[in-house]
This record gives C-alpha cells, sequence and structure tokens, in this order.
C-alpha cells in the first residue's frame, strides 16, 4: 500500500508556522489543514493518500507530517493565513504527527529528513506550495536505509490504529 503514497512538502516560515498552528488550535482540530496558492500536482493521483512534510525554513527542521487525501476542500473558505493566496487550496485530515511523536517512534527518521531537505544542494526550502519530495532524495546516501515511505506507513498505522472496546 504505501509505494501509492506520494511524499510532499509544505514550507513554512516562523509567521506562516505559527498561524497554521494557531488555526489548528482555535478550532481544535487535532489533524492537519495546508493551505496553497496552487492544487498538488497533477502527477499524483486524484483522491490517493499524500504525506506532507512540514518544513520550518526559519528553523531549519521539520515540524510534522500530515496525512492528507489528494481533494481539495470545497466546503467553505478556510482563512488560515493571512496572505488569502495561500488559502487557495486547502487539504485537510484527522492525521498529523507532531516533530515529538515522530521522534519518540524513530529519531534516525527526523534527523535524515532534517538533513535532505534542509542541507546541501538538494535541499527543498525553496519552492512553492506543496511539491513532491524527489525520489532521488527519498534514495538518497542520508535517507536509503530508512525506507522513509513504508516508514512513515508503519508508523501513521501503529499510531492511529483503532482501539479494541
Amino acid at each position: 500500500m504505501s509505494e501509492f503514497i506520494t511524499i510532499t512538502s509544505s514550507r513554512f516560515n516562523q509567521a506562516t508556522w505559527e498561524e497554521n498552528s494557531r488555526y489548528r488550535r482555535e478550532r481544535q482540530i487535532d489533524g492537519c489543514i495546508y493551505g496553497s496558492p496552487s492544487p498538488l500536482s497533477s502527477k499524483i493521483v486524484a483522491n490517493s493518500l499524500v504525506f506532507i512534510i512540514e518544513m520550518n525554513n526559519t528553523l531549519n527542521k521539520i515540524e510534522g507530517i500530515g496525512l492528507v487525501y489528494n481533494k481539495i476542500q470545497y466546503d467553505k473558505y478556510y482563512m488560515v493565513y493571512e496572505t488569502g493566496n495561500y488559502n487557495r487550496y486547502i487539504y485537510k485530515s484527522n492525521y498529523r504527527l507532531d516533530r515529538s511523536e515522530l521522534q519518540k517512534c524513530n529519531p534516525d527518521l527526523v534527523k535524515a529528513l532534517d538533513k535532505c531537505l534542509f542541507k546541501g544542494k538538494t535541499h527543498l526550502k525553496r519552492g512553492s506550495g506543496i511539491t513532491i519530495v524527489p525520489e532521488k532524495l527519498l534514495t538518497s546516501d542520508t535517507c536509503k536505509h530508512l525506507y522513509i515511505r513504508d516508514t512513515l506507513s508503519t508508523i501513521f498505522k501503529e499510531h492511529f490504529k483503532p482501539t479494541e472496546n
């Protein structure tokens, strides 16, 4: 199943990260919500699962990872960010793991993602909206031993598995 989950990234500065966090906190959203000036790439199958890595470019670290369907939310206008263009295309779900939760599950994964996404000539700090993390980056020397897609799938399945009554 995990080979069909696309891994993407969304970039934040400290101000936009705080706007996103405040929006979720004030509306008691346990999951994730992302706004983008453009829709997800047409290379991503409609309604398929997508991991979104939250990149904080001010701190050069990931803040967490959300799991959404490639389905734009049209049910209402979401005012997540002060800059209206960032609210143009909204993706949301109930599934998000914070950096601290990810570190408990797999500290090597967090360390590798910080390095791959923020350092070196292949960093992903530039760009607009939610962009696909290149497969070449996921299989680089820093990341290849972690099988990131499978690892994330396992972590999310374990964390969000239904509890038996």
